[in-house]
């Protein structure tokens, strides 16, 4: 009796030691595990869906907000964008969406169903039905425009159609420029302007 308790004893004091073991090296097992299946909901690349060849990153849902010299803030978003070149120099953006709030209360917004934006050139190259919109009235369509993102300047590269508180019209190039006291900032319609007055009542 006294060699079994002896034994029973012995395996006991192991028994002791190695759960203690076992128990920690399950719990370190789970927190490896855990570790590496962490969602990553929160960054916001993906590899679009149904590309041939190697993926490509994809940013979801990009903004860009920055402010001109005089005050002026531009925003832009768009649904996706995608590098066109090593690093983040020049994206190509989908559906995007730019808001110009101008130092003197009034607002421009710019619509595309893409855009080329360069960080380099500070500048976006939007093409693909072009829709711009003032605060003051105007309406604007076109196929292609250019814009910079470090100051109010924009031009068409394509004819414009519209209409504004005058009426509908057409013209071959639409310019967005601060006028030369660089307080106010003017639509200017040039290359073969037609208008079709229609006057509103007061």
């Amino acid at each position: 009796m006294a060699r079994r308790g002896d034994t029973y004893s012995y395996v006991i004091g192991w028994l002791k030691i190695l759960l203690p073991l076992v128990a920690l090296a399950l719990l370190s097992t789970l927190f490896l595990v855990g570790r590496s299946s962490e969602p990553t909901v929160n960054i916001p690349f993906a590899d679009p869906e149904g590309s041939d060849g190697p993926a490509r990153q994809q940013i979801v849902a990009p903004r860009y907000a920055g402010l001109t010299a005089r005050g002026d803030q531009l925003i832009l978003t768009a649904d996706s964008a995608e590098p066109l070149a090593d690093g983040m120099d020049e994206v190509l953006a989908h559906q995007l969406d730019a808001s110009i709030d101008m130092s003197d209360g009034s607002r421009i917004t710019l619509r595309s169903d893409r855009a080329v934006v360069s960080e380099g050139e500070q500048s976006a190259d939007l093409e693909g039905a072009v829709r711009i919109e003032t605060s003051t009235g105007y309406r604007i369509d076109t196929e292609r425009l250019r814009a910079a993102m470090d100051r109010i300047e924009a031009e068409t590269l394509a004819p414009v159609s519209g209409e504004g508180p005058a009426g509908t019209f057409t013209a071959g190039k639409l310019t967005i420029a601060p006028t030369e006291t660089g307080e106010d900032v003017q639509l200017l319609f040039t290359q073969g302007v037609n208008l079709i007055y229609d006057p509103k009542d007061p």
